[in-house]
């Protein structure tokens, strides 16, 4: 591989470190505050006397959360008690982000904490907030995907509540921001629709006897991913998510209508990607058309016990929306002519998931099937997400079994829908692998690739494996798919500090992402330890870009995906390019993996293949 394709520059931000170096006496000498801004707090502890500092400098630098409580309204039940200072202190010591501490020494037997920031950070605030709003801003106009537009317009909303600077932000120089999001996001909301397809009961299921099948579209088109929460008969949910469009839940009571409330802000993934924007949504309510009353028995829709039925006018449009990608699998050359042993061996696994059997279905596997099979059970404690349609396909010595539909839930209330494909051996009818299917749009655009079947095939199949490996951790397929002199550059995003009190400059200066280049070794070694923190692991490829080498280079495939990688402790939303070797189908090599914040427009998978060259030996 040319490495001068790859120099990936990590920026670095220079802080001002004031805190050892700056002496208490020449801070408060400065009372006409020319250069710092500084605040004395007391309180009978430290940590009040710090409260009390934090609050006078955040009023002064206009922080108030009481304030334009209008649209985005704020929480005010703790208004004038002690709660009220405990949320001041959060939202102004996050906004306040290169504030420093000095501990005082008593004062009439009160603690005494000195808070201040140099005068140029102090300048600076509102134009860091509003380079941030209007980042934000510019990610939403430019998202291609509806669920990424909500996050980030409502992420700039929230952060432009709190903004102070005297000139307000306006939209192409006319629209104030404010206005012009609550616009926005009224208009996208307005135009999700949300809507029951099928009902299952089963009256021997005496907790939560109903399941609901649901459809999310916007403007008619399926939504990729959203979470959403709901009341389900004894409590509230949240949490929930939707993959391509469909959702299932679980209710113990089925009433006539029942709400479904879209979570616009994200705020587990904004706890992962923006500390400023997670404490400032513990003061904003659900805006406004974010929630959808849902009719339970729309015309068409009776439950029957342990029977799907479904709304067939909805059905159907839902299923000629997304079967683009299934008739694509559908139009291979090699079809399977025998179905019966098939459908028979996915009716035992799926009667497994269901308990409607308790039948031993390991045989039905290889030992390693077997495990990833095990790992997906244990972990996800999945549940049926609706009654599969089974779709075989005939590639090389196997039948793919395209797919069963899991709901998957995990600790901490995070819920996934994963479409599980099985690859069963031909002649054996063992299981020999099983993976989580990639998103609708993503297979769509590799089966719409004018390759012949087999190298589509295998490219879905490389892509469903590498993504599977990462969700569930499976550090030896990922050791033996990188070649051993695999190019890797990594890239990590690392975020201010939310803890209360910090003064480290590390600590409190922003976001920044730092690359590094890694040989096979390291980068094994580092994704052990990454792993052993993680209760799950959830990605996304969306946006896929893929190329095909011809001739000399028949057999090398790159791949550039926007990839949303989402756990327990970490979150972060990027572009992944993959150069794979596949000259030896049996086992492909990951030769370069690059891992970068934002799209290099001069740099696709075309560009990478072009800049590839074939040898004898590997890659170049």
């Amino acid at each position: 591989m040319r490495r001068g394709a790859f120099l990936l520059f990590a920026f670095l931000f220079s802080w001002n470190n004031l805190s050892a170096q700056v002496s208490v006496s020449r801070i408060m000498a400065d009372t006409d505050r020319t250069e710092f801004q500084w605040e004395i707090g007391y309180g009978n502890t430290i940590e009040e006397a710090d409260q009390d500092a934090i609050r006078l400098l955040a009023e002064k630098a206009g922080v108030n959360v009481t304030s334009k409580t209008d649209n985005i309204q704020i929480d005010a039940s703790g208004v004038g008690s002690e709660n009220f200072v405990n949320k001041t202190t959060s939202v102004s010591n996050t906004y306040l982000e290169n504030m420093h501490r000095e501990i005082l020494s008593d004062s009439n037997g009160q603690k005494r904490v000195l808070r201040y920031m140099s005068i140029e950070d102090w300048n600076n605030r509102d134009k860091a907030s509003e380079r941030k709003i209007v980042e934000y801003i510019d990610a939403g106009r430019y998202a291609p995907m509806i669920e990424d537009k909500i996050r980030h317009y409502a992420w700039a909303l929230t952060l432009n509540h709190y903004y102070t600077g005297d000139t307000p932000i306006k939209i192409d120089g006319e629209v104030p921001a404010r206005q012009w999001l609550l616009s926005e996001l009224r208009s996208i909301l307005d135009s999700i629709v949300v809507r029951v397809i099928a009902v299952e009961q089963d009256k021997q299921n005496r907790n939560y006897p109903y399941k609901v099948f649901l459809d999310f579209t916007h403007e008619g088109e399926p939504i990729n991913y959203l979470k959403f929460g709901y009341f389900d008969g004894g409590g509230y949910i949240d949490g929930e998510s939707i993959k391509d469009g469909r959702g299932v839940i679980a209710m113990k009571q089925l009433p006539e209508t029942f709400n479904v409330d879209i979570d616009c802000y994200n705020r587990e993934l904004a706890r992962q990607m923006d500390p400023t924007v997670y404490e400032l949504l513990g003061n904003v309510t659900p805006l406004e058309g974010s929630s959808k009353s849902i009719e339970s028995r729309p015309e068409g829709v009776k439950p029957r016990k342990e029977v799907v039925t479904t709304d067939e006018s909805v059905a159907s449009a839902v299923k000629n929306k997304l079967g683009e990608v299934a008739k694509t699998h559908v139009d291979v050359k090699e079809v399977v002519n025998d179905e019966a042993p098939f459908t028979k061996l996915m009716t035992e696994i799926v009667g497994s998931i269901s308990e409607l059997s308790s039948n031993d279905i390991s045989h039905h596997f290889t030992p390693s099937a077997w495990d990833h099979y095990k790992k997906i059970v244990a972990e996800g404690n999945p549940v049926i997400a609706r009654t599969p349609e089974y779709k075989f396909i005939k590639h090389d010595t196997l039948v793919i079994c395209r797919a069963v539909p899991l709901k998957l839930k995990f600790k901490g209330n995070h819920s996934f829908i994963e479409d599980v494909v099985f690859r069963v051996n031909a002649k054996t009818h063992k299981v020999e692998s099983v993976a989580y299917q990639l998103g609708a749009k993503t297979e769509q655009t590799i089966m719409a690739m004018e390759w012949e079947d087999a190298a589509r095939l295998t490219l879905l199949t490389f892509l469903e494996d590498y993504r599977t490996a990462y969700c569930l951790r499976d550090l030896p397929y990922i050791d033996k798919v990188f070649a051993n002199d695999a190019y890797i550059i990594t890239g990590r995003v690392l975020k201010p500090s939310t803890k209360k009190f910090s003064d480290s400059v590390s600590a409190l200066q922003g976001e920044r992402t730092v690359y590094e280049q890694k040989s096979k070794s390291q980068y094994i070694a580092d994704l052990r330890k990454s792993f052993i923190s993680k209760e799950f692991v959830n990605i996304r490829f969306e946006e896929c870009n893929v190329a095909k080498g011809f001739y000399a280079k028949e057999g090398i495939y790159a791949v550039q995906v926007r990839q949303l990688y989402y756990s327990n402790n970490y979150a972060d939303d990027g572009i992944l390019t993959l150069a794979i070797d596949m000259r030896n189908d049996i086992n492909p090599l990951v030769r370069v993996r690059v891992w970068q914040q934002a799209r290099d427009v001069d740099y696709d998978a075309e560009k990478m293949i072009e800049t590839t060259v074939s040898t004898s030996g590997g890659m170049n």
